[in-house]
């Protein structure tokens, strides 16, 4: 199971990267950084997080993960529950907006936010149920035609029975979409916005040295049109989607360092109009196969690394399979005690909303360092590359960026970070999509009980 350290450093990270409200993480809607940053949340409670299905060992505790009772947040009491109020207030400077072409015309814009939300954690001394509340106001100085307002709500329990647990969670979430991802180009007016489903659930039970894990998920992401300046529709009904995954893993603990697991996962993908309503249906069905070990080697390693086959079969015969190698590497490694040095890579396959394509294989990796200077004054810097190939057209994408950000923490109630994103999209081929560069300052307080 995994622990509250290791689950707290997946709640930082996701903070860190954005303020308050994250649309959801897919390939599909967000490629690069929100325009406004968070402070860092090492107080974050368990909100509405399923458990990984790997081994808990605890030997190596990264930057982010370590605890700092001093500056954590206390919450409210309320009967068996811990209640959790915060409020964040940001301010940015974007140079490009509009995700203008590299080397034209492009107009920046300073963007303020203020994002209130409220989690809550139950203090049972077993089973648990968690949630969230939580809700964002962008305005924009010059062009305010951007702004938008976002939020979103869930639900997390869990249940414990002999060596077995049963956890589930649902969410909803309305968001908009960052004016740089490829099914957001277009003359609407406004950024297009969406309405984000998720309902999951997984089974796991331990024994021994083996742990066998099952878990369904169900999302569901429906677009809303947008306008023309001139009133006329944007129709972006062709891109609502309900994705459906299973996926069953089975670990064995080879030591108490190491465990090999194999991991197979499967897909299917609905969307909402076929034809003759468009021109080509984009339902597909796939599955993908790994072999991978997880470990926690002395006091300078720990991580997963797994490697396998994934293929995706498309129901119309205008678009080819996708097969080929499937991966995710993680490595983190620990120099010194405040120093983390984080390695990602990963190859999968995405949805690919853009016209006459149905999916892309998409390969990513990322360089993050993570330093505490003082006790509560944490540096960072995150680099990353993104490579797209798509499916059914001449379009490929290569993506960069480098994330760089201070994060204070004055005490246990208030926050401030500052940060520094760069993003570039070079697109190419007969279909290519838009190339553009981005670059943004961000600063943000946090204020919590």
């Amino acid at each position: 199971m995994v622990g509250r350290k290791q689950f707290n450093a997946v709640a930082i990270a996701a903070i860190a990267a954005s303020i308050g409200l994250v649309a959801p993480a897919c390939a599909q809607q967000v490629t690069g950084q929100d325009a406004t940053g968070d402070a860092i949340q090492t107080f974050a409670p368990d909100t509405n997080t399923i458990d990984s299905n790997t081994y808990d060992r605890g030997r190596n505790v990264s930057v982010l993960e370590r605890p700092r009772p001093e500056y954590q947040a206390q919450g409210v009491q309320v009967g068996g529950f811990t209640v959790y109020p915060k409020l964040t207030a940001s301010g940015a400077y974007d140079d490009n907006i509009f995700a203008d072409p590299s080397g034209g015309p492009r107009e920046g814009d300073f963007v303020f936010r203020v994002a209130p939300e409220v989690d809550f954690q139950s203090n049972w001394s077993r089973d648990s149920i968690s949630g969230y509340v939580r809700a964002s106001q962008d305005e924009y100085a010059k062009f305010s035609t951007e702004d938008a307002t976002q939020y979103g709500a869930g639900l997390a329990g869990k249940l414990q029975f002999g060596n077995s647990d049963l956890t589930g969670g649902v969410d909803y979430g309305h968001f908009v979409l960052p004016r740089s991802v490829s099914n957001n180009f277009g003359p609407s007016v406004h950024p297009l916005d969406y309405d984000y489903t998720a309902v999951s659930g997984q089974l796991a039970t331990e024994f021994t040295r083996v742990r066998l894990s099952v878990r369904v998920d169900d999302e569901t992401y429906w677009y809303h049109n947008g306008t023309t300046t001139l009133g006329a529709v944007v129709d972006d009904q062709d891109q609502n989607v309900n994705e459906l995954y299973v996926t069953g893993k089975a670990e064995f603990a080879i030591n108490a360092d190491t465990a090999a697991y194999v991991l197979a996962k499967a897909n299917e993908q609905t969307y909402q109009l076929n034809p003759p309503a468009v021109p080509f249906t984009k339902n597909s069905n796939g599955y993908e196969v790994d072999l991978g070990a997880n470990l926690d080697l002395t006091h300078l390693l720990r991580g997963e690394v797994q490697l396998g086959y994934l293929q995706q079969d498309y129901v119309s015969p205008d678009f080819r399979t996708l097969d080929g190698l499937s991966g995710r590497m993680e490595l983190l490694w620990f120099p010194t005690q405040l120093t983390t040095v984080t390695a990602v890579a990963s190859r999968s396959v995405g949805d690919a909303l853009i016209i006459g394509s149905s999916g892309f294989i998409t390969s990513d990796a990322s360089l993050r360092v993570d330093h505490e200077l003082l006790r509560n004054l944490i540096l960072s810097a995150d680099g990353w590359y993104g490579f797209d190939q798509y499916n059914g057209v001449s379009r490929t994408d290569a993506r960069t960026g480098l994330d760089l950000q201070a994060e204070w923490l004055l005490n246990r109630h208030v926050g401030v970070s500052f940060a520094y994103d760069f993003s570039d999209q070079r697109s190419t081929g007969s279909a290519a999509g838009q190339s553009f560069d981005d670059n943004r300052g961000i600063i943000s307080f946090v204020f919590q009980l």
